[in-house]
């Protein structure tokens, strides 16, 4: 069912978690701004050439249902990862060192059906820009479904990116 939507709507973003299939518009010019700031940030630390490297919307493989699977505004992956396709261009779950997504029309699924999904899959990173409550949550050390470490930034804040030299301000990504 979501190869069909995928191909019926090829404007959207569809996912499949827990065995259901949601289905978002494209984002707005709010929501790739940040994107474009994050990896604007990514590549003023470094992260260019032969190691890890943000990339934009690439699916990642879920252990939460057989046909389970997200992607992730943006994700921080292993330089190896076009070796660990799964199937359906969805890659291994291990290749994955962050995701981050920025919140849309679908606040609960970044909320709570992400946060344990990519926590099942062993993401070590799980960062929420949530534009509706002004605040960036940064979900560290999953464990058995959940992330155990969450720390919140807000305006006025800026923070590193766990695993990373990647500086971020709060205002900057929320402006």
């Amino acid at each position: 069912m979501a190869e069909a939507l995928f191909e019926r709507f090829p404007k959207h973003r569809v996912e499949v978690l827990g065995g259901e299939v949601t289905v978002e518009p494209l984002p707005d010019i709010g929501h790739a701004g940040i994107l474009t700031d994050v990896m604007a940030a990514c590549f003023k630390a470094g992260m260019v050439g032969a190691g890890p490297k943000p990339i934009q919307r690439i699916a990642i493989w879920l252990p939460t249902g057989p046909d389970d699977y997200a992607m992730p505004d943006l994700s921080i992956v292993d330089p190896e990862i076009h070796n660990h396709m799964v199937t359906y261009n969805c890659y291994d779950p291990k290749c994955f060192r962050l995701v981050l997504e920025v919140t849309s029309a679908v606040l609960c699924s970044d909320l709570t059906r992400k946060p344990a999904a990519y926590a099942m899959a062993g993401v070590p990173v799980y960062v929420i820009v949530d534009r509706i409550d002004r605040r960036v949550m940064v979900l560290t050390d999953p464990t058995d479904g959940d992330y155990r470490e969450q720390v919140v930034h807000r305006p006025g804040q800026s923070f590193t990116l766990p695993e990373t030299s990647v500086m971020l301000s709060v205002d900057d990504l929320l402006s």
